[in-house]
């Protein structure tokens, strides 16, 4: 919009380095990356030292305060801090990166190299094979493709508002990315997060779905690996698999555009709650942080 030894965690500016190809797992944005090792191993060298001490900083003044218990209700929205307020762990999101804007592009691609004109609207299932009513084997290499063209090099913008809402959800969550972005995107996706995220996201996961070659994983198991309590994502599928595991999900349907994730007839899980701008998401987060530490 940022796995990891599986049931390890990656806090602040420290990674943990695993063999990429079996679990898609790199460097957050804002700490140049390591070499990848097939044993997963804690990190700390190659941090910068001023992060380093920012981010322990944080912790130990996150650590003394409820920032839920504001002067203005909200946390991180200004305010001042109670004093009978209660220290309470911070929650760990995990944020899906696919969203509609890289449906803008995609169509454009396949509009200037096969001819073929679709809206977004045309995808009333997030599943390319299917909207394009060809072969999955086809569907893959178009979308190959595409990773090799002008449309997608020239980047893909996030959706408005999404960088100010996670800025603002920083001091209460600590946020990482799951994708199901193949393999051989993953540097440039690593530079597209870094570029409009700067020193938002601990880590990012790749899923490798659909890919030409190499294993995969699903996003309850990208979640699970991250240690994520809540998901963030726009494919109900993703959602419900992860609300039966027991995360809480945010399913994103931008300003109610995407027809995938409109559907009349679900998810209905109690544990999905939808969701129509980053508002939406920064509202919903402060409300489960607070019923979350009520139940501790």
């Amino acid at each position: 919009m940022a796995g990891l030894d599986r049931g390890g965690h990656l806090t602040g500016t420290t990674r943990v380095s695993l063999n990429h190809r079996a679990f898609g797992v790199h460097r957050p944005p804002h700490v140049r990356p390591l070499a990848l090792h097939a044993k997963a191993e804690s990190h700390t060298e190659g941090v910068r030292p001023r992060l380093q001490q920012r981010a322990d900083l944080c912790e130990r003044q996150l650590s003394s305060l409820d920032v839920s218990t504001t002067g203005t209700g909200e946390p991180g929205l200004g305010g001042n801090i109670l004093p009978h307020a209660r220290p309470r762990r911070r929650l760990k999101v995990a944020v899906d990166v696919d969203e509609g804007r890289f449906l803008h592009s995609l169509n454009q691609f396949c509009l200037e190299e096969h001819g073929r004109e679709y809206q977004v609207s045309d995808y009333f299932l997030y599943d390319f094979a299917k909207v394009w009513k060809c072969s999955q084997e086809a569907s893959n290499v178009m979308v190959h493709n595409f990773f090799k063209s002008h449309h997608f090099s020239a980047g893909i913008q996030p959706i408005p508002g999404a960088l100010e809402s996670l800025k603002r959800l920083q001091p209460f969550a600590e946020l990482v990315v799951v994708t199901s972005r193949q393999h051989v995107i993953q540097e440039p996706t690593l530079d597209w997060v870094e570029t409009h995220f700067p020193q938002v996201f601990s880590s990012v996961h790749f899923g490798n779905h659909y890919a030409l070659e190499g294993a995969s994983l699903s996003k309850v198991e990208m979640c699970r690996g991250a240690g994520a309590q809540v998901l963030v994502d726009d494919n109900p599928r993703y959602a419900e698999e992860c609300a039966e595991e027991g995360l809480h999900v945010l399913l994103f349907d931008w300003e109610g555009g995407y027809p995938w994730a409109s559907t009349p007839a679900g998810p209905s899980h109690p544990r999905i709650t939808r969701v129509h701008d980053w508002a939406g998401v920064e509202r919903e987060l402060h409300a489960l942080s607070r019923r979350l530490a009520q139940e501790e």
